[in-house]
């Protein structure tokens, strides 16, 4: 019984495809990250600091945000991965 080598069906490999994927997704997450940071430190700024509400009040706003910015991080990785393959 001998091994045969499985032909490519695209022009692109599975690791070419996994590393655009991966580094897409990395970058976004990355991206995300920083603006979610940023966008807590506006928000307590503003809000504890100047405006002096409780720290206790402010805190679910900053989670749904957070919850909220996982959505652009699914999207772009998915769209480039898709332009990627086209």
């Amino acid at each position: 019984m001998s091994v045969q080598e499985e032909t490519e069906t695209g022009s692109r490999s599975v690791r070419s495809v996994a590393g655009v994927m991966a580094s897409a997704f990395g970058l976004i997450v990355v991206l995300a990250a920083v603006a979610y940071s940023v966008m807590v430190n506006v928000v307590n700024w503003v809000t504890v600091d100047v405006l002096t509400y409780p720290v206790e009040g402010v805190a679910p706003f900053v989670v749904i945000s957070g919850a909220i910015l996982t959505i652009p991080i699914l999207i772009p990785t998915v769209l480039i991965t898709a332009k990627f393959l086209d």
